[in-house]
């Protein structure tokens, strides 16, 4: 082993820290010999021998891959779905493919210096004791810590290994985890296991020091300076650092959950965020029986946070994607819900995806408003074949925002028919700006330009949403009268003076347990004419004209559902199907993150042309092709009537919330 410059400063550091006491005979016997050979053999043999960390077996392994730990053992990585190959097997700490391969993605090197596939490591040793996982994560470590050093000025720069998010997340799983997993391997080094106790110190350290004053960034890094604290109170710092990060810990969640029980980022995925890094609290503090400093309070706050997840819940278990977001399952934040309050049967319902438990029995019935968040979630019923919409009427959100106030998401069962992609990866291309801003939502373009609001973020009252939910049909109604704008591109679309050419009022109505209908009231505020464009998205190349109903149309998805589209004035529309389109303002792409690459899709378009004031009504109807089909009458200029499943609707476009 060629030792790098601050090894045996890390050693001695490391030497000053650890309490003498809590490390045994053979560690004080040394310490007073200045031996630090059996210093580095004392110190290891008390953290191969010491009690098991029982968080470290609750950290989720169940979606890791033989496959992926194979990979990884020989530096072979995908991040952020770019895949790597490191020549040699070796893992260049410092390297980013994106910056040689466009579109840039400075997330790259930081997702990679999560680590994040060390617990495919993990998971594989477990499962069958092969030495060569424990043997390439030792070789990985050491690289890491030779390379890193300590954090720099600009440790949250591009190309830092040392940003503060990663340094969180690592103490708190990938590190955590793999300490404990390999720590009795002999490939495991016994200078390997003080160097990394070292390194954790220096972690913890730069957390307590250069943390965020607030947002979810400042939960990750608590959460990783807490982890610390917690597992190795060997360190006469450690109480001291638990309580700091438990302190600002509670104070900045207090804050970002709202009334309604959502993260104030309005994304199921940094909701997540949220939710892991509670439970990380939680759930040490009782597995290493240490008195958790976080307030009452914050436990009823949390529970209003996991009760949030299931009002927003697909009938499939997931999230809908608002905000940055991509796909997430309702049942991996449900499972640690009930272990935290194992009394709401609701939560473990939701854990066990319907096997036990008791469904949600909100006052409200199945369909919920999260008056602060500004989401109304209309669904038939809690089964697993229901029809549900989300409708956004709310703020952009604290971070990670979306152009989008006004856009619905329609599913039926597990299908997903007119979909929010939640908006790509963080990389600098067109893509990534086309899935962030409103061409590619569900929403209304004026004159081809885009909804371009700068706040609010947050509500400091609940948004003035009219909700209306009985058992017949829920009903929503909100308006965007803010400015517009190109969409983003380079630096010129910058320049292009914002205007408020119109206000939007969109009125959702849901007929249990069949359809929606969607009702856009423009009414231009400069006293001119525009053109006004909804549009609709579904990931599916097949969308076909429907010969029964003029411009109506139906997708082909190839699975259970399909969504029938029914323009109600389709005299007023003009009607057009866009894929990969990559001119301003876009369209026809899903923008896929993680769980989702990006693809080609099809952009549904509706436009009325040339009028100051116009509506829009159309009707969105999940639909089974072997099924008989819907009949729509006319029965005056706002009235019609819809015959479905032997049921007739009426339809009073005038009084959709009676």
């Amino acid at each position: 082993m060629v030792l790098f410059p601050e090894y045996h400063d890390m050693l001695n550091e490391l030497f000053q820290l650890l309490i003498p006491e809590k490390m045994g005979p053979a560690y004080m016997k040394a310490l007073a010999e200045h031996d630090t050979d059996a210093l580095i053999r004392a110190a290891a043999a008390h953290f191969r021998s010491r009690e098991e960390r029982s968080y470290c077996k609750e950290i989720d392994l169940s979606t890791c891959s033989r496959e992926t730990a194979d990979r990884a053992c020989q530096g072979n990585v995908t991040i952020v779905n770019v895949p790597w190959n490191f020549p040699d097997g070796k893992i260049n700490w410092f390297f980013n493919p994106t910056l040689e391969t466009p579109p840039v993605n400075h997330e790259w090197l930081w997702q990679l210096n999560r680590m994040n596939f060390w617990r495919d490591m993990c998971a594989a040793y477990q499962e069958t004791g092969d030495e060569k996982y424990a043997k390439a994560f030792n070789d990985q470590l050491y690289s890491w810590i030779a390379g890193a050093g300590t954090y720099g000025e600009e440790w949250n720069a591009p190309g830092s290994v040392w940003r503060t998010i990663e340094t969180g997340l690592r103490m708190m799983y990938s590190w955590a985890l793999t300490f404990e997993t390999f720590r009795r391997s002999p490939h495991f080094t016994d200078e390997n296991i003080c160097l990394m106790v070292s390194s954790m110190y220096r972690h913890a350290l730069h957390l307590q020091k250069n943390h965020r004053p607030r947002n979810n960034w400042l939960l990750m890094e608590m959460s990783g300076l807490y982890t610390f604290g917690a597992l190795f109170q060997e360190f006469s710092c450690a109480a001291e650092m638990r309580h700091y990060a438990s302190q600002k810990f509670s104070e900045a969640a207090m804050f970002q959950i709202l009334p309604d029980g959502m993260h104030d980022e309005l994304s199921p995925d940094y909701h997540s965020v949220l939710l892991s890094c509670a439970f990380a609290f939680c759930r040490i503090s009782q597995c290493e029986k240490i008195q958790s400093e976080l307030p009452e309070e914050f436990m009823e706050k949390l529970e209003l946070s996991f009760e949030s997840v299931l009002k927003m819940a697909t009938p499939s278990l997931t999230s809908p994607r608002t905000n940055d977001c991509f796909t997430m399952s309702v049942a991996t934040k449900m499972k640690r819900a009930h272990l935290l309050f194992p009394g709401r049967k609701d939560f473990l319902w939701g854990a066990t995806e319907r096997k036990e438990g008791q469904q949600p029995a909100f006052p409200e019935g199945a369909s919920s408003l999260l008056p602060w968040a500004g989401f109304a979630i209309m669904r038939s019923d809690w089964g697993a074949d229901a029809a549900c919409c989300c409708f956004d009427g709310g703020a952009l959100g604290m971070g990670h925002m979306h152009q989008d106030k006004l856009n619905i998401n329609i599913f039926k069962g597990a299908d997903e028919l007119i979909y929010d992609d939640g908006g790509g990866q963080y990389e600098q291309s067109r893509h990534r700006a086309y899935g962030v801003n409103s061409s590619s939502h569900n929403t209304i373009l004026v004159d081809g330009l885009l909804q371009r609001r700068s706040a609010p973020r947050k509500l400091e009252t609940p948004e003035g949403m009219h909700w209306v939910s009985n058992k017949e049909f829920d009903y929503a109604r909100s308006s965007y009268e803010d400015e517009y704008g190109p969409l983003v591109l380079c630096e010129a679309d910058l320049e292009v003076p914002l205007t408020k050419p119109a206000k939007h009022i969109r009125e959702v109505r849901f007929y249990k347990p069949d359809f929606f209908c969607v009702k856009d009231t423009l009414n231009s505020l400069d006293g001119a004419p525009h053109s006004y464009e909804m549009r609709l998205h579904m990931d599916t190349l097949k969308v076909d004209s429907y010969p029964r109903h003029e411009k109506g149309f139906l997708s082909d998805f190839g699975s259970t559902y399909d969504i029938l589209v029914l323009p109600l004035f389709p005299e007023e529309v003009e009607t057009a199907l866009l894929s990969s389109v990559d001119t301003p303002p876009m369209g026809g792409w899903f923008v896929g993150r993680n769980d989702r690459d990006l693809h080609k899709s099809t952009t549904l378009t509706m436009t009325i042309a040339g009028k100051r004031d116009c509506t829009f009504a159309t009707l969105l109807i999940p639909v089974k092709r072997s099924e008989e089909m819907p009949e729509i009458k006319k029965r005056s200029a706002q009235i019609f009537t819809l015959r479905m499943k032997d049921k007739e609707y009426l339809i009073d476009l005038e009084n959709l919330s009676k």
